[in-house]
């Protein structure tokens, strides 16, 4: 009989308690679910190897880097820009869809930039009359025809002084052919130049025969190969001491234009005109 009751009492009891394994395995509908550190709590006495003692160091917090800055722009840059792109977009849409209203407002815009245009230039005008480091008239060739005379004349001095000092370490190499209607005409002012600035003059002919000027040349020694002077008559400038030799023009040239190739190539020895410079105000 007691048996009877015992056995009784551990069916009800397996009654009892099973629906609340099941709804703790599978939660009803709307119930909330078990946060992964509650179910941690409370199941510790089952995680026994990790011991009394174990402890596990938080997540650090990851810090968002804030965006870099974007450089502030001028306003005037915003609108030199916005003016831009309204011209363009007029000129589009009046050249796709011709009407007389498109027309218009493009050529109303376009007057409207013309104007800043206009007053830009004014002011420009203005300032290098005040400035005088800025009035290239002043620090280049000058744009006054009364200053313009002056001006070359002192050029020509100055390139006279520079080719009668030159012609004391530099010569010039004449390549010429006697049948070339080019250097019957070239050698003239050739002849001229050596006479007025007293500088040498090596005459070379292909043909091995002379012109009035240069009666008696040298014959090509294959120094016309070796200069690559496929064209004549061709004028070239001579370093004898630094054994160096630069092209100096090719075809007929007139006076002017000779002196003014010799004396610039004398100015820089690079060949290359010097950078030039600007301060950011």
């Amino acid at each position: 009989m007691r048996a009877a009751i015992a056995l009784t009492t551990v069916c009800l009891a397996a009654v009892l308690t099973g629906p609340t394994f099941a709804n703790e395995a599978n939660p009803p509908e709307g119930a909330s679910e078990v946060v992964p550190d509650e179910i941690s709590s409370r199941t510790y006495w089952l995680r026994k190897r990790e011991g009394w003692f174990w402890y596990q160091d938080p997540p650090v917090p990851r810090v968002r880097k804030a965006p870099p800055a974007r450089p502030s722009r001028r306003p005037e840059l915003i609108e030199f820009e916005a003016m831009q792109k309204q011209l363009e977009d007029l000129k589009r849409i009046a050249v796709m869809n011709p009407t007389d209203a498109h027309l218009m407002a493009y050529m109303r815009y376009q007057r409207f930039v013309m104007e800043k245009s206009e007053l830009f230039a004014k002011r420009w005008q203005r300032l290098v009359w005040t400035v005088p480091e800025l009035d290239y008239g002043l620090t280049g060739r000058p744009t006054n025809a009364m200053a313009i005379g002056v001006f070359d004349e002192a050029q020509r001095d100055r390139q006279a002084q520079t080719l009668r000092s030159l012609a004391a370490t530099h010569g010039l190499l004449f390549i010429f052919r006697s049948d070339c209607p080019f250097c019957h005409r070239f050698a003239p002012i050739v002849k001229r130049f050596e006479q007025e600035f007293g500088m040498t003059v090596f005459a070379v002919s292909l043909d091995g025969r002379g012109l009035p000027e240069y009666p008696s040349p040298q014959p090509d020694n294959g120094i016309a190969a070796r200069l690559n002077a496929s064209v004549v008559p061709a004028l070239y400038l001579t370093a004898p001491t630094k054994r160096d030799i630069r092209p100096v023009g090719f075809g007929v040239m007139a006076m002017n234009e000779l002196i003014e190739r010799i004396a610039t190539m004398t100015k820089d020895t690079t060949g290359n005109p010097p950078e030039p410079t600007w301060e950011r105000p």
